[in-house]
This record gives structure tokens, C-alpha cells and sequence, in this order.
């Protein structure tokens, strides 16, 4: 895991204070990994230190359907465009079934897979 990114400051303003609700409530943890070339659930679960089975189940959707579960909050529209003026590449990685760990992760201008991660549940 890298030690720091400029983006990390932005995102734990950003983030701060927000739960994201589904059958648990969870805070956005922000996160950095250093540099890696392509990202995909399998590599989400290896930088994650998440401690997954091989066989774990993993998910990848977009930035925008996963925030539409948060309908028109003014706060997680906020996250979203800070989210989207600081990183590229994001994609939402659901690891797991019904109670899963999510990752929120993008690419940082210096070259850090950023990002934020929570847990939802779903039954």
C-alpha cells in the first residue's frame, strides 16, 4: 500500500461524516495503492489485504448506478464530482455476497489507484 497521495486529503474532506446506508450503516474509508497497471476485482482483492478466498465473488459497475442507491443527496452528489474531477478510471468493485466490502477506486494523477471503501449489505 502507498503511504499517501495528493488525492487522499481530498477525498477524507469529501468523504467525511458520510454513511452509506443499506441494511448496515458504514463510513467511506479513503485508501491509496500504489501504481498498478490494470485494475479488476481480482486485483482489488489482492491490494485490499481484504484476507478473501480465492473464490470470493466480485462485482464491477459504474461510479453512477452505485450512487444512484443514495437517490438525489446533496452530500454523496458532492463525493461523486469530487470523485470524478480527481481521479479516472473509476469503477465500483462489490467483493463478496450479501454482506460485501466495496471499493470505490480511480486512478490518481500520480499514478495511485485511490479511493474510498465501505461495506453494504444486501439480503
Amino acid at each position: 500500500m502507498a503511504k499517501t497521495d495528493p488525492v487522499l486529503d481530498t477525498l477524507k474532506k469529501a468523504s467525511k461524516g458520510l454513511i452509506f446506508i443499506s441494511e448496515t450503516d458504514a463510513e467511506l474509508e479513503p485508501f491509496v495503492w500504489e501504481n498498478g497497471a490494470k485494475m479488476d476485482g481480482e486485483k482489488v482483492k489482492e491490494l485490499s489485504g481484504g484476507g478473501y478466498e480465492e473464490d470470493t465473488p466480485t462485482q464491477a459497475t459504474t461510479l453512477d448506478n452505485f450512487f444512484r442507491l443514495m437517490g438525489t443527496d446533496k452530500k454523496f452528489t458532492q463525493l461523486g464530482k469530487v470523485l470524478k474531477d480527481n481521479l479516472t478510471d473509476i469503477k465500483v468493485y462489490r467483493v463478496g455476497e450479501v454482506e460485501m466490502d466495496v471499493y470505490i477506486v480511480g486512478k490518481s494523477k500520480a499514478g495511485n489507484w485511490v479511493g474510498l471503501k465501505t461495506k453494504v449489505v444486501e439480503t
